[in-house]
């Protein structure tokens, strides 16, 4: 599609449009989502001290939490879609600084597994990457239990890993690691995808 004729259809999206759009996997919406939301999510992480780097993850992370909680039914503020995915993002990033005070040494280590994409040279480029995102999402429904069930607790719903290690009887240690092991088998899922397409 020419970049004129996809600006003149963005601009035309309704919430309600952008909802179905998301539960139908429309790649259309989710580019369209990038680029609207993408540089409101990366400047409020670089304003409060966060690398690019950083922005990149937090997008990847909220737009996934979004396409998840549209599609599990859990959205439901239907004309408020700009504030919540503001949200999301703000949410996500106040909770990693608090990680990482509570481990100076620590990075982006417990957020979702780093998807790098070394041919992108710029912030811009890789937030379009819409191919990439699609096989995230691809990846996560092929992800086998108890993986998937762990990535959506821990980094999608936000439950800690305490609450996690109850609800799924899991040792607290033990999860630390298993959570390593899963999003490994996602980054590789992910990557299986991405090499057919």
């Amino acid at each position: 599609m020419q970049k004129a004729t996809y600006d003149a259809i963005r601009m035309n999206y309704t919430a309600t449009q952008i909802i179905e759009g998301l539960r139908a996997k429309d790649e259309a919406v989710l580019r369209h989502l990038y680029r609207q939301h993408s540089p409101m999510i990366a400047g409020h992480v670089r304003k409060n001290s966060g690398s690019d780097e950083d922005a990149r993850e937090m997008i990847q992370i909220t737009m996934l939490q979004l396409w998840t909680a549209v599609q599990e039914g859990r959205y439901t503020e239907e004309g408020k879609l700009d504030r919540y995915i503001f949200q999301l993002a703000a949410n996500n990033w106040r909770y990693e600084l608090r990680r990482r005070r509570n481990r100076p040494a620590g990075t982006l280590d417990d957020a979702m597994t780093d998807f790098e994409d070394e041919s992108a040279s710029h912030l811009e480029a890789a937030i379009v990457k819409d191919r990439y995102l699609n096989a995230v999402h691809q990846a996560l429904q092929k992800l086998d239990s108890p993986c998937d069930e762990i990535i959506r607790l821990y980094h999608l719903q936000e439950v800690s890993l305490q609450e996690v290690s109850k609800r799924m009887n899991y040792d607290y240690d033990n999860l630390r690691k298993r959570i390593f092991d899963c999003r490994k088998k996602l980054k590789k899922i992910t990557e299986s995808i991405l090499g057919e397409l």
